[in-house]
């Protein structure tokens, strides 16, 4: 034997523990990611208020165009007021519209459409998570995974994709 074929063993017995911290690092910074979004957009954290759009513009940036309106943002307890507020959408100038204001000084939109957006980015998270736990159980060969973890995975991916599908409609037909 030439010894190439242990080297190749050794390599293939290191790619699941690999697979393993990328898709339970992945699946983690996902779900947190959108996790702080999906609580922004509720309402859960960051301070309510509204937006007054007074400007719109395009801005290119790397070869491309990005909305950016800006106005006076006006926190519902009036503890806030901010002349310079900005967000990356293309809204009507003169339109009012519901924000929260997120620790780092920037502004989400709220309602329904980005709600159930990052709470279906959220799940996708969850299920890239339970995939590293996954390769976990099934490692050394095994070919039986857990069969609650399968039915886990299948109710989270069921879950993510009606997520998907409301917050698409409410985007499109601009429910609340």
């Amino acid at each position: 034997m030439n010894g190439w074929g242990r080297l190749g063993e050794r390599r293939r017995a290191g790619r699941p523990a690999v697979m393993v911290v990328v898709l339970v690092a992945a699946g983690l910074g996902l779900t947190w990611f959108a996790g702080t979004h999906f609580a922004y957009a509720t309402g859960l954290a960051g301070t309510p208020g509204h937006l007054r759009v007074e400007a719109c513009a395009w801005k290119h940036v790397g070869g491309h165009r990005y909305p950016h309106c800006s106005g006076i943002f006006r926190s519902f307890d009036g503890t806030v007021v901010d002349p310079n507020a900005s967000i990356g959408k293309n809204l009507p100038v003169g339109d009012t519209i519901a924000l929260q204001r997120v620790d780092s000084g920037r502004y989400e939109q709220t309602g329904t459409a980005s709600s159930f957006g990052w709470l279906a980015i959220s799940l996708l998270g969850l299920m890239v998570l339970l995939l590293g736990i996954l390769v976990v159980c099934g490692k050394g060969g095994a070919r039986r995974v857990p069969r609650g973890l399968l039915v886990l995975l299948g109710a989270l991916g069921a879950l993510m994709l009606l997520s998907a599908f409301i917050g698409g409609v409410a985007g499109v037909t601009g429910a609340f």
